[in-house]
């Protein structure tokens, strides 16, 4: 009996977005590895990933990917490349001493790109905070209510080009990308 293996498929339709020159592009990540952890994890994930956030809103780029610490026992990781070697909730876990626990969330969330110049601008149309260098600068994650959904935003600029990952529960992310869609289209996305 061969054992059924499911195909992932992202909740996102394809859309086309907007160029990045002075505007944003958004694009659908969902399904690279996003791995939470749950307990005072902080030893094991520096032994695994070579560093650690030293504070909740902190985010660090390790190989791969970031680590982001919203409180000093709920760190989520994000691996932001397909080919990058990233290490399994089963393979944390065997590091992680109890009751400290890693889940796979790949398959719950779905998780957006937003990137470019206006990317901070565009945000707060759709969610209360500040992102503004000083409050939201590079390396930082909050978990808010965006577009009247709980979504964790991780600011991880790719050189000097503003890039925030949105993730939200992967039921809402055709109703999330849509919202974004909407709200961007004056800096440049179109539907």
């Amino acid at each position: 009996m061969t054992e059924y293996q499911p195909i992932f498929r992202s909740p996102i339709a394809p859309v086309t977005t907007g160029g990045l020159t002075g505007g944003v592009q958004v694009q659908d990540v969902t399904g690279l590895p996003v791995i939470l952890c749950q307990g005072r994890a902080a030893d094991a994930l520096q032994a695994t990933f070579g560093a650690v956030p030293d504070k909740p809103g902190a985010v660090v780029a390790v190989s791969g990917g970031a680590l982001a610490c919203l409180t000093p026992t709920v760190y989520y990781g994000f691996g932001f490349s397909a080919g990058a070697t990233w290490p399994t909730a089963d393979t944390l876990n065997e590091s992680l001493p109890p009751p400290v626990r890693a889940i796979d969330m790949t398959h719950g969330l779905a998780a957006l790109r937003l990137q470019g110049p206006a990317a901070a601008e565009l945000l707060p149309k759709i969610c209360g905070l500040d992102f503004s260098e000083r409050a939201f600068p590079n390396q930082w994650a909050a978990q808010t209510s965006a577009a009247k959904i709980k979504t964790l935003i991780i600011r991880l600029d790719e050189k000097t080009i503003p890039t925030y990952y949105l993730a939200v529960d992967r039921s809402l992310g055709q109703y999330f990308w849509d919202v974004l869609v909407d709200a961007g289209q004056e800096f440049g996305i179109s539907s």
